[in-house]
């Protein structure tokens, strides 16, 4: 099953997700396992 859910904290994100993608001004910027991505890299895209 899968489930789409748009959020922007990332640790609340983190205790849910196994994958994730992650957009910068509507294009896919990140996507992946989340183990794999580099999570100084999530955060800085994901900033407001």
């Amino acid at each position: 099953m899968a489930i789409l859910l748009v959020e922007q904290y990332f640790d609340f994100v983190r205790g849910l997700a196994q994958r994730i993608a992650v957009m910068d001004r509507g294009d896919i910027a990140l996507q992946g396992p989340l183990a794999e991505l580099d999570e100084a890299e999530v955060r800085r895209r994901i900033s407001v």
